[in-house]
C-alpha cells in the first residue's frame, strides 16, 4: 500500500509499504481522509525523519472489521487516536487519555491503517468525509471540548492567541455560540482566515502591543476568556496578562514549559486555568449535532490534496499559508 514517510530535513515521500495486519481488537480501514496537524512538523523537520509518518486524525471504511461487534464491512468511521488498555477505570470512564498505558494511533497518511474498535465512531451519511476528520481530530474535536471545559458563554469576548488549524477552530466555534472571538497571530494569513472564520478582531502581537489592544477592546478590563493555542511561551505570557480579573485561560497548545507571573497574573486576578488534550469519544455525536444545527466545520480547511501532493501540503503549513489541510483518498 502506499503511505507517506517523512524523509528528514523537511521532506516527505510516498512509499510502497505492506498493508497493517489488525490484531486481537483491531478493525482494517481504509483511508478516506486524513487531517495535517501541527504536531506532525517536528517530526517533518527533523533531520532524522520517521520510518513512517506521524498523520493522525484520519476516517475510513471497514474493510475488515474482524468479528467486532456493532462493526460491519463498509461502515464509515472516525477514529480517536489516544487509545487506551480498555481495563483501567479511566477506559471504563471514557478517559482514555488519562490511561498509563495509553498509546497513539500514528501513520494515518496511508491507505490502511488498523485501530481498535472500541475507539471507533461511527460516521452517520450525513457527515461526509471532511466533517468526519475534524470532529473527529483535532481542529473541532479539541475546540469542542475547551468550549465545554471553560462554559463558554455567549456574550463572552474570547481572545484566541495562536491562529493555526485548531485555533481557527476555536474561532469558528465560538462565533457559533455567539461570543465574541478576538484573533491574535503573528502570520497575516492566518488573521486574514480568523476574520473569515468570525473574528471579530485581529492582533499581530509583532506589530502592536496585544495586551493594550485587547484590553481597549474590552472596556479596559480585557477578554472574559483566553485561548493559548500557540504552544509558545510568549502566548501563554499574553494569556495571563490580557486575561481580566476573574477571567478565565484555556490552554491547548503543548510546550515543556512557559513562565507567568503568579503573584501578578494569578493570584492577584483569580483567574481560573483549564487545560484540554483532547475530545471524549461521548462528545462525538454531540458535535454531529452541532454540525446538523449548521455548524460548518469544513470552513477551516483550505486544502484538500491527495498523498502525491503532500510535499505542498507541509510546505504551506511550514510557511503559516494555510488553514486545516486535508488529505483526500476518496
Amino acid at each position: 500500500m502506499k503511505s507517506l514517510r517523512f524523509a528528514g530535513n523537511s521532506r516527505v515521500e510516498l512509499v510502497e509499504v505492506p498493508q497493517p495486519e489488525p490484531a486481537d481488537g483491531e478493525m482494517l480501514i481504509r483511508v478516506r481522509a486524513s487531517g495535517l496537524c501541527g504536531s506532525e512538523m517536528g517530526a517533518f523537520r527533523s533531520e532524522k525523519g520517521l520510518a513512517g509518518n506521524s498523520g493522525h486524525e484520519f476516517a475510513g471504511e471497514v474493510v475488515a472489521p474482524n468479528g467486532q461487534p456493532g462493526f460491519a464491512e463498509g461502515d464509515r468511521v472516525g477514529v480517536h487516536i489516544i487509545i487506551g488498555c480498555g481495563e483501567c477505570r479511566y477506559c471504563h470512564a471514557d478517559l482514555a487519555i488519562f490511561c498509563e498505558r495509553q498509546s497513539f494511533c500514528t501513520g494515518a497518511h496511508a491507505e490502511y491503517m488498523a485501530a481498535p474498535a472500541r475507539h471507533c465512531v461511527k460516521l452517520p451519511d450525513d457527515v461526509d468525509w471532511p466533517t468526519g476528520v475534524l470532529i473527529a481530530g483535532d481542529a473541532m474535536g479539541v475546540a469542542y471540548h475547551l468550549a465545554d471545559r471553560v462554559g463558554i458563554r455567549g456574550h463572552d469576548a474570547v481572545a484566541v492567541i495562536g491562529c493555526g488549524p485548531i485555533g481557527l477552530g476555536n474561532v469558528l466555534l465560538l462565533d457559533f455560540y455567539g461570543a465574541r472571538p478576538l484573533a491574535a497571530d503573528i502570520s497575516a494569513d492566518r488573521l486574514r482566515l480568523a476574520w473569515q472564520l468570525g473574528a471579530t478582531v485581529s492582533v499581530n502581537p509583532q506589530e502592536v502591543d496585544a495586551v493594550k489592544v485587547l484590553r481597549d477592546l474590552t472596556g479596559g478590563e480585557g477578554p472574559d476568556v483566553c485561548y493559548e493555542c500557540t504552544g509558545r511561551p510568549e502566548g501563554v505570557s499574553l494569556a495571563f496578562e490580557a486575561c481580566k480579573k476573574g477571567g478565565k485561560i484555556g490552554i491547548v497548545g503543548e510546550q515543556p514549559e512557559a513562565c507567568f507571573n503568579p503573584s501578578r497574573d494569578l493570584i492577584h486576578k483569580e483567574l481560573t486555568v483549564y487545560g484540554a488534550w483532547y475530545w471524549r469519544m461521548c462528545e462525538f455525536y454531540e458535535m454531529v449535532k452541532l454540525v446538523r444545527e449548521g455548524l460548518k466545520v469544513k470552513r477551516i480547511i483550505t486544502h484538500e490534496l491527495p498523498l502525491e501532493e503532500a510535499q505542498q501540503a507541509y510546505d504551506l503549513m511550514t510557511a503559516a499559508k494555510c488553514g486545516k489541510i486535508v488529505f483526500r483518498q476518496w
